[in-house]
């Protein structure tokens, strides 16, 4: 299903709401990205997923695209947020534990990966 844009202002609908610039409301699905720079420190790795935690909680079933720094290496890689639970405070401020699934990752990154946990696991 695709999304289209309707046309209104959004002070019009919620009680409330002090914008008062234009708006257009989604209607159905369209995508759409969301850039952030927020990073995130990986807690495990694995090449089907990672445990990272944040200063921001994800929505569940969230897809994203994210950029993997591993090794001086940078890849993109799609991820599925699976779940996301309270793991501390910081200054205040909720620190957040994610699970992530990795949706698509190249095979390029997938051997990366391996070969990082691999060298991980001959330390233990």
């Amino acid at each position: 299903m695709s999304g289209h844009l309707t046309r209104g202002f959004s002070g019009s609908t919620r009680v409330g709401d002090r914008r008062s610039q234009l708006r257009f409301q989604v209607v159905g699905t369209m995508p759409a990205s969301l850039l952030s720079s927020e990073p995130l420190r990986v807690i495990n790795l694995g090449t089907c997923g990672a445990l990272v935690e944040g200063p921001v909680s994800l929505p569940p079933n969230a897809e994203y695209r994210m950029q993997l720094v591993l090794a001086g290496q940078i890849s993109e890689v799609t991820a599925k947020v699976r779940r996301v639970s309270v793991c501390g405070r910081d200054a205040s401020a909720l620190r957040y534990e994610i699970g992530l699934e990795f949706l698509f990752v190249s095979p390029e990154t997938e051997e990366l990966i391996s070969r990082v946990v691999s060298a991980a696991e001959a330390q233990v």
